[in-house]
């Protein structure tokens, strides 16, 4: 008893302060796998809502372009968060539940209304030709239509899908997908072919903003606020300023707004 005493004496030291209860925010359930039909995902498709309302507000935010029918594609966390914040919603604003990432898959029956429409949004189509003095490829990239600066997130409407003929095939094409709602990795100069590395998924915390400290000794959970030092992604593992007590500690990047210290975190 005295041991469990004095775990949760070190908590409330390193903490400080326990944050209060606020409003309660709309739940959103990630689910771990999910199945499209059309060549878009949408917030709906992949979660799961606590009432009508909030799925009527929130299931028509765009998430990206879905795979090719009978392919699959990943969407994590960082990425979700990223398309709510450009459909103007802030993730901390809701209380986002179950899978840190979501694979979708395309069904194998695709509409043929538009069969160009999932085409124009992928690169390393490729055919061969034979001339004269050997085999010519011919393949798609994606290049920006204008000059997009380092860390500047990509938007859909900042690139297009253009045909390049070589000897050789250029090796890590990205496609459209790979770079919609991330951000340039350097600056990218308009009509560039780009590459997966081109672009990284954003952080989930940038230095200087305000997220929950959590901390948990058996069934006890203490929270305060903290300010982060160093920006992260989910996963990451940060230094982060105690608000109340001004001293560092590191923990585990959970959310945009919530990271996990570990007791004896202290710098």
């Amino acid at each position: 008893m005295r041991r469990r005493f004095s775990a949760v004496l070190i908590i409330m030291i390193i903490l400080a302060a326990a944050v209060g209860h606020g409003a309660a925010k709309p739940v959103v359930e990630l689910l771990p796998e999910a199945e499209v039909s059309g060549a878009d995902i949408f917030f709906a498709d992949i979660a799961e809502f606590e009432d009508e309302e909030t799925k009527d507000s929130l299931g028509k935010v765009y998430l990206g372009a879905a795979a090719l029918p009978g392919s699959n594609r990943r969407l994590t966390l960082g990425q979700i968060e990223v398309r709510l914040r450009q459909a103007g919603i802030h993730p901390r604003d809701l209380e986002i539940t179950g899978a840190k990432e979501v694979w979708v898959t395309t069904a194998a029956v695709h509409p043929k209304e538009n069969p160009s429409t999932q085409d124009s949004l992928y690169s390393g189509k490729e055919t061969s030709i034979s001339l004269g003095y050997g085999k010519t490829h011919i393949y798609q990239v994606v290049v920006p239509v204008r000059d997009i600066a380092r860390h500047e997130l990509i938007a859909l409407e900042d690139l297009r899908v253009e045909e390049r003929e070589g000897r050789t095939v250029p090796s890590n094409l990205a496609s459209v997908d790979d770079l919609v709602g991330k951000r340039a990795t350097r600056l990218l100069p308009a009509g560039s072919e780009l590459t997966i590395y081109a672009a990284e998924v954003p952080p989930a915390v940038e230095r200087g903003d305000t997220v929950t400290l959590m901390v948990t000794a058996g069934s006890i959970t203490v929270t305060t606020i903290g300010k982060v030092q160093q920006a992260g992604a989910v996963g990451d593992l940060i230094p982060v300023e105690n608000t109340n007590t001004r001293k560092i500690v590191y923990g585990e990047v959970i959310s945009s707004d919530l990271v996990k210290i570990e007791i004896g975190g202290l710098k």
